[in-house]
């Protein structure tokens, strides 16, 4: 049947783009290798895996799977990676913001300390 070769050859592609080999991709899925190769292949397969297949490997657009209309990716996926970047550089800002602190604080402490055994050491002295 068409559809299952053409569903199979979209799947591969995904495998290939994803640096995911059957073994791999059979592990995540629960299914043998030889399930993995038999969708591949164009051979038919249930519904069920179909639906493993979008659960597992979330970020497939179950449109160009089912059909090859559209991208491959999910688009919200695209969104999430970018929002991703910008909450990284966020938090990498607030920690140097933090970092900056903390050293202007052992600064200070440092100071204090050396200023407080100078004074020990005077005070010491005199008796």
């Amino acid at each position: 049947m068409k559809n299952f070769e053409d569903i199979g050859e979209r799947f591969k592609q995904y495998l290939i783009y994803s640096n995911l080999g059957v073994n791999k991709a059979a592990e995540k899925l629960g299914f043998s290798g030889s399930q993995v190769s038999n969708i591949n292949n164009g051979k038919v397969f249930g519904s069920d895996k179909l639906f493993k297949i979008l659960n597992v490997f979330s970020d497939i657009n179950p449109t160009w799977l089912l059909t090859g209309e559209g991208d491959m990716l999910r688009e919200t996926t695209k969104e999430s990676v970018s929002t991703i970047d910008e909450k990284d550089r966020y938090i990498i800002d607030l920690q140097k913001r933090h970092i900056e602190k903390l050293e202007e604080e052992i600064q200070h402490l440092k100071k204090e300390q050396k200023s407080s055994y100078t004074y020990r050491n005077v005070s010491e002295s005199d008796q």
